[in-house]
């Protein structure tokens, strides 16, 4: 008799498992499918600029840059402008852009390098700008169309040395790809105001757009939930898209810029990507009272002395 209770309370409790299971399951598919569309310019209070496209589009015609596109490996066509050197240099830059931005965000960098003698190469990351997509993807398929990007500068140029220099998202996708197994192809990166954990960070910002404070319990709960249904779409782990992962791997000169007064991605985010870095040639410059991403605003002249002075002591 009691063999028989406990065998059915087993059963019970099997199928309770199973139920439980295929709910956390069902549950962390529709999560995952809302980290990937839901409206981040609303959670993060960031104003809509991607298709703003119109100052590049003039100086393009203006001053006789070149368009350029190529297509990422599922097929999404990426846009950008080439602007070559009069030295003729072997050096080259890829600037990337901040989240609900284009390339267009980036001109005022352009100078720097320019005064430099650096060619430089701006592009709209997927989902923005002229780019096709609906959305960024958060680095599950950026590393990829950086390395189309890469591919077109060396047809171009064979003894081509290129860095990276990324605003907010453009620095978070410069990290991720300079600690990917592509990162032999990266002569320096230079990452201005990256976040570290975008999933930690989305929980945050989420819980304060909604003023609901149970969804980090809710999302702690379904966090192994979320990481299968990640696995199962993409192959990938969320640590894939994780500058905070990506950095210990990274062996290139690094340089961190951050404002102390980021309320987006605080400073001590900066500090932690820092003391994680794997580079044996690492730095960091924190701007005071700057905002985010905004120190080449706020400071222009200190943003460039500390650009200019990184790159002539590391490249």
């Amino acid at each position: 008799m009691i063999r028989s209770i406990l065998k059915g309370i087993a059963g019970l409790a099997a199928v309770l498992i199973v139920l439980a299971t295929a709910a956390g399951a069902y549950a962390g598919n529709l999560a995952y499918n809302e980290f990937r569309e839901a409206p981040w310019d609303q959670i993060l209070g960031i104003r809509n600029n991607s298709r703003h496209v119109a100052p590049i589009r003039v100086l393009e015609k203006e001053r006789q840059w070149e368009a350029v596109r190529v297509n990422a490996p599922d097929g999404t066509i990426l846009r950008g402008t080439y602007i070559a050197s009069t030295s003729h240099s072997h050096k080259t830059v890829i600037l990337l852009h901040g989240l609900y931005q284009n390339r267009s965000m980036c001109l005022g960098y352009v100078p720097i390098y320019q005064n430099l003698g650096y060619n430089v190469l701006l592009i709209d990351q997927r989902g923005h700008g002229e780019s096709e997509g609906a959305h960024t993807d958060w680095g599950l398929s950026e590393p990829e169309d950086m390395e189309m990007w890469m591919q077109w500068l060396r047809r171009k140029d064979p003894q081509a040395v290129i860095g990276l220099h990324g605003i907010s998202l453009g620095a978070a996708m410069a990290l991720l790809y300079a600690g990917s197994d592509r990162q032999q192809q990266v002569a320096f990166v230079i990452a201005d105001s990256s976040y570290g954990n975008i999933i930690s960070m989305g929980r945050e910002k989420l819980m304060d757009w909604t003023g609901d404070k149970n969804l980090v319990l809710g999302y702690d709960l379904l966090d192994p939930f979320f990481q299968a249904a990640m696995l199962v779409h993409t192959h990938k782990l969320v640590s894939s898209i994780e500058p905070a992962h990506a950095v210990h791997f990274i062996k290139v000169p690094v340089l961190f810029l951050h404002g102390s007064a980021d309320t987006l991605v605080p400073v001590k985010t900066a500090q932690s990507l820092y003391d994680q870095c794997g580079s044996g040639h690492k730095y960091l410059h924190v701007f005071r009272d700057s905002p985010h991403a905004a120190a080449i605003e706020t400071d222009r002249r200190e943003y460039v002395r500390t650009v200019t002075d990184f790159l002539e002591e590391n490249v």
